[in-house]
C-alpha cells in the first residue's frame, strides 16, 4: 500500500483497497456460511441426545401400561384387537400420545434441521452475488429488469434504482433450481464451475430431496426422479411414491457436500474476479483446511487441499507450499504416512526456509533432524513457542521426551501442554456418557427408513405399536 502512495499511483491504490474490501466480502459470506452450518451440524446430534432419555421413558410407560392393562381379544374376522377398560381409556390416549410425539421428533427434527442447512446455503448464495455485482457492477447491465419512469423519480437516485435492479436479479436466480443457478454464475463471471467437481451429483440430490421435504413430506415424486436422472444422481433403487428421510450418515453427507460447494465457488470466484488478491485468497483457503485438520475433519480437509494445491496461479511459492505441506499432513495424522511423503517428495525442499524444512523433517518421522532444525531456528525464528503448543504438525512428535528437552533448550522453559477448549457438542457427549455408558457408541437414533415405515402403518401411528381399543360396557372402540 505505502509503495502505491509512494510512486503516486492513487487510482491503482485505489483499485487496491476495493479489492481488498470485496476480497474481504467473500471470505467474509464464506465464514457465516460454515459457522453457521456448523452450528447446524453440531445441534443435531446435542438435540437428538437430549429427547432420547424423554423418548425412552414415553416408551416404555406406553408398553407397560399396555401390558399391564390391555387385553387381547380376536374379532368376529379372526383379527386380533387390543381392548383397554373405559375408565382408563384417557391415560391410554395421553400415554400413546406422549409416545407418538416422541417418536416422531427423531424423524421431524433430523429433516427440519437438514431442510435448515440448504436454506443456509441459499442466503449463502444471495450474499455471494452481492458481492459479484459489487467487484463487476458491469455485469448488470445487460439486466433485463425495466423500471418505469414514476419508479425512478420514487428512487431519487441511480443508487437507489441500481439496488432495485439487484434485489429482482436476485429474486429471479433464487426462483431457479439450483443447476440452473450454477448457470447463471457460469454465464455470470465466464467461467465453468461444474469441471472437476465429482460432488455435483450429491449436490443436486439433497437440494431435490430438500424440495421434497419441504413439499412433498419427503414422498418422492416422478419430479425429483426426473431431474436427479439428468444429473446422474445414483438414485436406482428410489421409486416414486417411496418416502425418503434424513438418517445421520445421509445429514453428515450433506453437511459435507454444501461445505465443500460454497468453499470451492468462493475461491474460484474470487481467483477469477479478483487476480490482484491472491494473497489473501490463499491465505484465506488455508485457514480453512487448517481448521478442518484441528477438528480432525480430514475427509473436507483433504479435498479442499488438493483444491488449494492445484490452482493456477498462487501468491507466491510459500503459500503455495504452505497447502502442500498440510495436505501432507492430513495425510500423517491418518496414519496414512506413504501418502503423506508422496505428497511431500513431488518437491524439492532443499532451497526452502527452515520452517518448511522442519514440517518435511516432522512428516517423515525424521525427529532426530526436527530437533536440530528447532535449534537452529531459536526462539526468535519462523517457528515461535506458541506454534510449537498447537500447530496440529507437532501432534506426535509433542509425545517425546526429546522434544520438551529441545523445546526447554531453546525456550528457557519447561513444556507444558496447551489446553484447547471442548466444543459444547463433545462436552454434552461426555457429560451424558458419563451418566449413560450405552451413549458410547450411539449418540442419536437413526430415522426409521420408508420401508420400515410401510410395514408400520396397519399399526398405531407413528409408534409401530398394535392397535388398541378401548373397552366400553360391551362396545368396541377403535383408537384415533
Amino acid at each position: 500500500m505505502k509503495t502505491f502512495v509512494y510512486l503516486g499511483v492513487r487510482c491503482n491504490a485505489k483499485n487496491e483497497n476495493t479489492n481488498m474490501t470485496t476480497g474481504k466480502n467473500l471470505n467474509k459470506n464464506l465464514e457465516t456460511f460454515l459457522r453457521h452450518i456448523d452450528a447446524i451440524k453440531d445441534t443435531l446430534p446435542m438435540t437428538m441426545l437430549l429427547i432420547q432419555p424423554y423418548n425412552k421413558k414415553a416408551n416404555d410407560d406406553f408398553m407397560k401400561f399396555l401390558k399391564e392393562s390391555v387385553e387381547e381379544i380376536e374379532d368376529d374376522n379372526g383379527k386380533k384387537r387390543l381392548l383397554v377398560k373405559a375408565d382408563e381409556s384417557k391415560k391410554f390416549e395421553t400415554l400413546e400420545r406422549n409416545a407418538s410425539t416422541s417418536s416422531l421428533a427423531n424423524k421431524i427434527i433430523p429433516e427440519s434441521l437438514f431442510v435448515s442447512l440448504i436454506s443456509q446455503y441459499d442466503a449463502f448464495l444471495t450474499r455471494l452475488l452481492r458481492a459479484i455485482y459489487e467487484i463487476k457492477p458491469d455485469v448488470l447491465n445487460g439486466s433485463e429488469r425495466n423500471l418505469t419512469f414514476s419508479q425512478l423519480v420514487e428512487m431519487e437516485t441511480i443508487e437507489n434504482a441500481r439496488e432495485f435492479i439487484i434485489d429482482k436479479e436476485i429474486d429471479t436466480v433464487l426462483r431457479r433450481s439450483h443447476s440452473e443457478q450454477f448457470d447463471y454464475l457460469e454465464k455470470l463471471i465466464g467461467i465453468k464451475l461444474r469441471e472437476n467437481l465429482p460432488i455435483w451429483q450429491t449436490f443436486i440430490e439433497i437440494t431435490e430431496r430438500r424440495n421434497l421435504l419441504v413439499h412433498c413430506d419427503g414422498v418422492v415424486s416422478n419430479q425429483y426422479v426426473k431431474n436427479c436422472q439428468e444429473h446422474n444422481c445414483q438414485i436406482e433403487k428410489t421409486e416414486v411414491g417411496d418416502r425418503l428421510g434424513v438418517e445421520p450418515k445421509y445429514f453428515s453427507i450433506a453437511y459435507k457436500c454444501l461445505y465443500e460447494i460454497a468453499t470451492k465457488l468462493t475461491h474460484t470466484i474470487w481467483r477469477k474476479l479478483l487476480i490482484s488478491d491472491l494473497k489473501e485468497a490463499d491465505r484465506e483457503l488455508n485457514d480453512v483446511c487448517f481448521h478442518l485438520i484441528n477438528t480432525n475433519s480430514f475427509d473436507l480437509a483433504d479435498i479442499l487441499l488438493d483444491f488449494g494445491c492445484h490452482q493456477k496461479r498462487h501468491f507466491n511459492d510459500s503459500l503455495k507450499n504452505v497447502f502442500i505441506v498440510n495436505g501432507s499432513l492430513s495425510k500423517y495424522l491418518q496414519d496414512r504416512k506413504d501418502e503423506a511423503k508422496q505428497i511431500l517428495d513431488k518437491k524439492d525442499w532443499s532451497a526452502s526456509s527452515d520452517d518448511f524444512k522442519l514440517a518435511y523433517a516432522v512428516l517423515t518421522d525424521d525427529y532426530e533432524k526436527a530437533y536440530k532444525i528447532m535449534s537452529k531456528i531459536g526462539d526468535k525464528g519462523e517457528v515461535d513457542k506458541s506454534d510449537y503448543k498447537q500447530w496440529p504438525l507437532f501432534n506426535k512428535i509433542r509425545t517425546e521426551e526429546k522434544f520438551k528437552e529441545t523445546f526447554k533448550f531453546i525456550f528457557k522453559e519447561e513444556y507444558s501442554v496447551m489446553e484447547t477448549p471442548m466444543r459444547p457438542l463433545q462436552e454434552l457427549i461426555t457429560k451424558e456418557i458419563k451418566k449413560n455408558k450405552e451413549l458410547k457408541e450411539k449418540t442419536f437414533k437413526k430415522v426409521e427408513s420408508a420401508k420400515e415405515l410401510k410395514e408400520k402403518e396397519s399399526t398405531t401411528p407413528k409408534t409401530g405399536l398394535p392397535q388398541v381399543g378401548v373397552k366400553r360396557k360391551s362396545r368396541v372402540r377403535a383408537s384415533k
